[in-house]
């Protein structure tokens, strides 16, 4: 009896002990689950840390921006104060003054403010110019007003406002103006480019920007900002018949001034580049010596700084006749390098344009396109004797402040529209895989 009862006690001792140790099995089992969800845990935290952090410092300014356009503005940039500095360098050390890294030192200035610039335009929604566009137009016609009141005339020209040296080029102003303003109006008004009564208030914007700078005279500037609001209308969809009359009051114009106004500064600018070298002295000075630069150059060039026709031949030869200078010291080969880099900067602006997100962006880069194709056009027309002689910089090259920012503003813009397209997409593309790593790695975890 009593040796069952010892037995029982024991039984029950031993299902206590099973029962403990199960318990005790279960409790190691759980701290064990605990301490593994615990790691899952803090192992997700950090990959989804380690996720953020690569989303937010790997979207660089290479996704941000066109980067191949960024990268020829810098390089065409540099190019061009090197080439400022050769041109004007010998025109510097024989000033009353002399100072050789003044051209150098000035347009190192324009260069590093116009990138500030550029940046700026850079970071600007270009949405927001539909609220502003109206007020850019009208500061732009104002100033063309106030060139022809107070304007600073130099070489029998008025196209500058400002005092002494501090001076700025309103009409490169217009240029921006002109896009901004046609941009906006064909993007809400998709409609009215198609006929002649809706065409009404960019036909007037055209009309007076041609009138008030051709008055300086400055014609060249003209055509471009005409050209920039007949491209982006007939890209809009506007009917080519409504061209015919423009252009026929254009030949009918040019007959006119060959015919009745022979004693004319037009009548001159529109013959002397036919033959500069029969007024070599006179109206064709400029462009003959252009014309004697290239020649020197011959297919590989002088050499950098070995310039002859810069020594007080050319005429101010940091500014529109620059190329002048560049063929001579750097040969064909050198300018056809820069015609390919100027082509380059068209096919991304053109790339940007027809990707971008949408109307607003798409006519807003192509303006700035047609801009730079077309200036870079005119100034090798001018050098070469193609077209009359008249004062266009060539783009990112030739000396001087205005232009210089006109362009880099311009850049930006196309830059602002290509981070809201194409590189936009870029970064969500990359957002996705980076997303995608990270739930892979918690899957595999």
């Amino acid at each position: 009896m009593a040796r069952s009862k010892t037995g029982k006690a024991n039984k029950e001792n031993n299902g206590k002990n099973k029962e403990k140790l199960r318990d005790r099995k279960q409790a190691i089992k759980a701290e064990k689950a605990a301490a593994k969800k615990q790691k899952k845990a803090a192992a997700k935290a950090e990959r989804t840390a380690f996720a953020e952090n690569l989303l937010h410092n790997g979207i660089t300014l290479k996704d941000r921006y066109d980067f191949p356009l960024l990268v020829m503005i810098l390089i065409m940039s540099i190019f061009g104060m090197a080439m400022v500095f050769s041109a004007g360098y010998y025109s510097t050390i024989n000033s009353t003054d002399p100072d050789p890294f003044y051209y150098l030192k000035r347009q190192g200035f324009y260069i590093v403010s116009g990138w500030v610039l550029m940046m700026i335009f850079a970071n600007f929604n270009y949405h927001n110019y539909r609220k502003i566009s109206n007020a850019i137009i009208g500061v732009s016609i104002g100033l063309l007003i106030l060139v022809l009141l107070v304007g600073i005339n130099t070489g029998g020209a008025t196209r500058w406002l400002g005092y002494g040296s501090l001076r700025i080029t309103p009409s490169e102003i217009s240029k921006l103006a002109v896009i901004i303003f046609t941009s906006v109006y064909v993007s809400e008004n998709p409609e009215a480019v198609k006929t002649s009564k809706g065409l009404g208030v960019l036909v007037l914007i055209l009309a007076v920007h041609f009138a008030l700078i051709v008055k300086q005279p400055n014609l060249s500037t003209a055509i471009v900002i005409a050209a920039i609001i007949v491209a982006l209308m007939m890209v809009a969809g506007m009917n080519l018949i409504l061209l015919v009359v423009p252009v026929l009051l254009g030949v009918a114009g040019y007959f006119y001034i060959m015919t009745f106004q022979k004693d004319s500064h037009w009548y001159v600018r529109l013959t002397s580049f036919l033959d500069p070298f029969a007024d070599s002295q006179g109206d064709g000075y400029q462009v003959s010596q252009g014309l004697i630069a290239l020649g020197n150059g011959g297919l590989k060039g002088l050499g950098f700084g070995k310039s002859m026709t810069k020594n007080l031949y050319l005429p101010e030869p940091q500014n529109d006749f620059i190329l002048a200078v560049i063929g001579e010291e750097l040969g064909y080969i050198g300018f056809l390098v820069l015609m390919a880099a100027y082509m380059f900067m068209l096919f991304r602006l053109i790339k940007i344009a027809l990707e971008a997100k949408d109307s607003l962006g798409f006519y807003l880069a192509t303006g700035v396109a047609v801009m730079l194709g077309l200036q870079v056009i005119i100034n090798v027309a001018v050098v070469t004797a193609s077209m009359p002689a008249t004062g266009i910089t060539l783009p990112f090259i030739s000396y001087g402040g205005t232009s210089m920012w006109s362009f880099m503003a311009a850049m930006g813009i196309a830059l602002n529209v290509s981070r809201s397209g194409t590189a936009a997409r870029k970064a969500k593309r990359k957002k996705q895989k980076i997303t995608a790593a990270a739930e892979t790695a918690e899957a595999l975890s």
